[in-house]
């Protein structure tokens, strides 16, 4: 039986009560563990160890959300590392620095212009829901039964009337 994370805390020391293993890091954001030691052989995610054991604390799990929200968002590996590095104070020569700042304000122009994007399509595909419930709501409820009637004269027209079944 697998056990949660809320259920491991209660045996642990409470400065380790927030810590989960691999397994249930993984369980947790619907990933598998072999993408969070590619993560961590990629240089994002960098756990501690406990007996010899990967554990993973809020720091960690909210940094692994963040890599997978940007995942989700169409961002690359690299991407991902150059935004960690710098909250990560990794990076700290000015020129650097400043570079990465023009290609992130960059970044953040083309997710404004996604995000409108994706408002007007969600907005159409709304607008497309109303029609279909309106559409049905005020359809015939014989609509379907005429089409079988139909279908079944046409059929029948086909016969000879000695296989018409009485």
């Amino acid at each position: 039986m697998h056990s949660s994370p809320a259920t491991d805390s209660a045996n642990l020391a409470p400065e380790q009560q927030d810590n989960w293993g691999i397994a249930e890091t993984a369980k947790h954001f619907e990933i598998t563990t072999r993408a969070i030691r590619f993560y961590e052989d990629k240089g994002l995610l960098t756990p501690s160890r406990a007996n010899g054991r990967r554990v993973f604390n809020d720091q960690d799990r909210e940094r692994l959300e963040k890599i997978l929200r940007a995942k989700r968002i169409g961002f690359s590996l690299e991407d991902i590392k150059q935004f960690l590095d710098v909250t990560d104070g990794s990076v700290t020569d000015a020129e650097e620095l400043l570079r990465r700042k023009t290609s992130f304000e960059a970044v953040i122009t083309r997710l404004r212009s996604k995000r409108k994007d994706i408002e007007v399509i969600a907005k159409d595909m709304q607008d497309l829901c109303a029609i279909i419930d309106n559409h049905i709501e005020n359809a015939p409820t014989s609509g379907v039964f005429q089409f079988a009637e139909a279908y079944d004269a046409m059929f029948r027209a086909h016969l000879d009337e000695d296989f018409i079944p009485i």
